[in-house]
């Protein structure tokens, strides 16, 4: 027991990093050029969300002739799909913001609780698009393991 109080008194007693200049500097310019993607997300997403609201009363006004043979959904679903991208894409946007946003006010008014909540949304932001990729490569293997498994059935 006294041997882990040991260790954990003097895993609080390192010496922290600190912010040089230059690195005040670069992480100015990483928020600038952050915001500004940010900025083009929120865009993206805006025009993801009228494009599935816009497809949905476009592609319902349309005559059931007019319509693709081989489309397998209704255009209502269509319109769910872009809008839930939307709403899918926006987290990551929002987190990039926030970290953005604090991380200049943090240097500009050298402020300690604004540059903590800048790195708890980029780390929020990197949690996201972690869990993001572990879905979607999992996705991908369970589509080969489907096609894989068809293709040896088919033959």
């Amino acid at each position: 027991m006294e041997a882990n109080n040991n260790i954990s008194s003097s895993e609080n007693q390192r010496e922290l990093p600190q912010f040089t200049p230059q690195a005040t500097t670069f992480l100015l310019k990483t928020a600038k050029w952050g915001k500004f993607l940010a900025i083009l997300g929120f865009i993206v997403s805006g025009f993801l969300f009228l494009a599935g609201i816009l497809m949905s009363f476009v592609l319902g006004m349309l005559p059931d002739e007019m319509l693709p043979l081989d489309m397998p959904f209704s255009p209502t679903v269509f319109s769910v799909i872009y809008i839930a991208i939307a709403g899918i894409y926006v987290i990551p946007v929002v987190f990039l913001n926030n970290f953005c946003n604090n991380a200049i006010k943090a240097i500009e008014n050298s402020s300690t609780e604004n540059l903590t909540t800048s790195f708890r949304n980029l780390k929020n932001l990197f949690v996201f698009v972690g869990i993001s990729t572990i879905i979607v490569l999992s996705f991908y293997t369970l589509i080969l393991i489907i096609a894989g498994t068809a293709a040896i059935v088919g033959f």
